[in-house]
């Protein structure tokens, strides 16, 4: 009677059908050495001294899944990194970031204003701590310091500049949302468009889909502003990212940020994709 159960379940699992995987069709440690050495060289991943069993599984799922699953640049890519481990204050994994990133030839002025560009989000403090991470690595690198400006407004135009950008980019939404805040708040809206808009999205070197991306990025990774995250996820697509790039700034957020935080962002980016149908 055993042999005849035993016999019946292995019946059962062979005719089990199989499921096709997008993990299929490439030798995943290759593929991840191979990638890892472009940004680290031979140098190994430091947590595996301790606990090489978690280190192997992170760098196979960073640098081989995820390396080609993700349909973005090499720059989209470690700036959408970096500024995610900014707004968890990962430093000692954002100093490594900054070194792979100037590795696969990100510019250090790209770096720099994609920190710059979160201010607005994630508070001061937290992106001066991080600066003093890039700018050790900077300098151990040979790169003169301090970086040129990239500011393109004054205190006289910062805020009708900012507007201008906001109302463009979102439409006349804002100036009904502006229209329908109380007197004692309406400096916040002033701030949001001169600061945020007229102080940082103009600035230089960073185009309107990295900024967007960037901010989309931020948001997500804070994971408690579920109307702005989705407004952005609508200013990324509206710059001219595809819903494939948009996926492709979850899909890299996710091991910094875990499953719970990446399932609801793409949650609301499909809330976005199905209105837009």
């Amino acid at each position: 009677m055993r042999a005849i159960i035993i016999f019946v379940l292995s019946a059962l699992l062979f005719a089990m059908p199989t499921f096709a995987s997008t993990l299929d069709g490439y030798d995943r440690a290759k593929v991840a050495d191979e990638n890892y050495a472009k940004m680290h060289g031979a140098d190994a991943i430091p947590e595996a001294v301790n606990d090489p069993e978690l280190a192997a599984i992170m760098k196979k799922y960073i640098y081989g899944d995820l390396s080609q699953q993700i349909k973005l640049t090499d720059t989209e890519r470690q700036l959408i990194t970096l500024v995610v481990l900014t707004t968890n204050q990962n430093y000692k994994f954002l100093r490594r970031a900054v070194e792979g990133a100037l590795a696969l030839d990100v510019k250090p002025i790209e770096i720099r204003e994609a920190l710059y560009h979160v201010a607005p989000y994630i508070g001061f403090p937290k992106v001066f701590e991080a600066l003093d991470i890039v700018n050790e690595v900077f300098k151990l690198k040979g790169i003169k310091l301090p970086l040129e400006n990239q500011g393109t407004t004054t205190d006289a135009d910062r805020f009708d500049k900012g507007l201008e950008f906001q109302v463009n980019a979102y439409g006349d939404r804002i100036n009904k949302m502006r229209d329908a805040t109380p007197d004692y708040q309406k400096h916040l809206q002033d701030n949001l468009s001169a600061f945020c808009f007229g102080d940082t999205y103009t600035r230089g070197t960073l185009n309107y889909k990295m900024r967007e991306m960037l901010t989309m990025a931020v948001i997500g990774t804070l994971g408690t502003a579920e109307a702005q995250y989705k407004s952005h996820v609508i200013g990324t697509l509206s710059a001219g990212a595809t819903p494939e790039e948009i996926i492709g700034v979850i899909t890299t957020m996710n091991p910094y940020i875990g499953f719970p935080r990446t399932l609801n962002a793409l949650r609301i980016a499909n809330e976005v994709f199905n209105e837009r149908k």
